[in-house]
């Protein structure tokens, strides 16, 4: 559906894009993940047709998308662009922001499609209600809603959810999937929350100083990340040298091990000294230091050792990641 060729984009000096190509289906989900600065938003804009690429082509349906210098306007008819900032009307209710989005439409249409939003959205309640009178989670819903009024084929999200409380973003990560499926809009999104890529997303790209340096599904980049910079994009993971893993597990190369992964036995081969023991709600993080300078980081589900314990550990060969 959208394909990405060679797309490359410089500020000055500095690389922002290298040939970033690849391919997203049509009612596909992808999250685009990174550091800061890595270069998402940057390709996000340059998809939305608001940003000149340097080099490089997108195409749409086999056809080739204009940048903003070949257009009047910019950006395209098919794809919709859902702001950080939400970029609601301050001045209208939200049934008016979603008349706003159809301006130039039928008014049957239009009456019948913000009726079917505001269903589809959960906003009955809200309908007559300004932005101002809402809250970080109902703003989302509502710029989301307004996003899907001229029924894009494709909607792109820069950083949606990142100013909502968890629980709120944990409701909204599962609305947006099951609008999507429903709807089959294919979505784009970045997110600095690589867990909330891992819970939604149909596939992950991981963008590093302007590279994709991994494509994947969640369960593949996160059983098999390509390097040990996208396993810490990921979670909490334990990184061994060769000379450790050669000690620890008799392998010629550098491993990871997630955390959740180093398992507590009596009769595991790997003794170590528990330095510290830090709260993680349903259980504790222990970190044991194995030998100096080399430290595990592990979980006591059963929160009954304390520091200064003296314990044994184990990991399965198959949880060993090589890199």
């Amino acid at each position: 559906m959208i394909e990405l060729r060679n797309i490359s984009k410089a500020y000055r000096q500095t690389k922002v894009l290298v040939n970033v190509t690849g391919t997203i289906k049509k009612g596909s989900l992808v999250a685009i993940v990174g550091m800061s600065g890595s270069g998402k938003t940057t390709l996000l804009k340059i998809i939305a047709g608001l940003l000149e690429p340097d080099l490089g082509t997108i195409y749409f349906q086999n056809k080739k998308l204009e940048g903003p210098k070949s257009k009047l306007v910019p950006g395209h008819e098919e794809i919709n662009f859902v702001f950080q900032d939400f970029a609601l009307k301050l001045n209208m209710s939200v049934e008016e922001n979603l008349n706003y989005a159809l301006l130039g439409y039928q008014e049957d249409y239009k009456k019948k499609r913000v009726d079917d939003l505001i269903a589809l959205c959960g906003l009955e309640e809200l309908r007559k209600h300004q932005p101002q009178e809402l809250s970080g989670g109902q703003k989302q819903r509502v710029a989301f809603s307004r996003a899907l009024a001229s029924e894009p084929a494709v909607i792109l999200m820069d950083e949606p959810f990142s100013n909502l409380d968890p629980l709120t973003k944990q409701s909204l990560l599962i609305e947006t999937k099951a609008l999507a499926k429903i709807t089959n809009t294919t979505i784009i999104l970045v997110t600095h929350d690589t867990r909330d890529a891992m819970e939604i997303a149909d596939e992950i790209w991981v963008l590093q100083d302007g590279i994709i340096i991994q494509k994947g599904r969640p369960k593949e980049i996160h059983q098999k990340p390509a390097s040990a910079a996208v396993g810490r994009l990921f979670g909490i993971i334990n990184l061994l040298n060769v000379a450790q893993s050669q000690r620890l597990f008799q392998i010629n190369q550098a491993t990871g091990i997630w955390m959740g992964d180093v398992y507590i036995s009596k009769t595991g081969p790997i003794q170590g000294l528990i330095k510290d023991v830090i709260f993680y709600g349903t259980s504790h993080k222990l970190i044991i230091e194995i030998e100096e300078g080399l430290q595990l980081i592990a979980l006591d589900v059963q929160k009954e050792l304390k520091k200064g314990h003296r314990i044994q550990l184990s990991v399965a060969t198959d949880k060993i990641i090589l890199f």
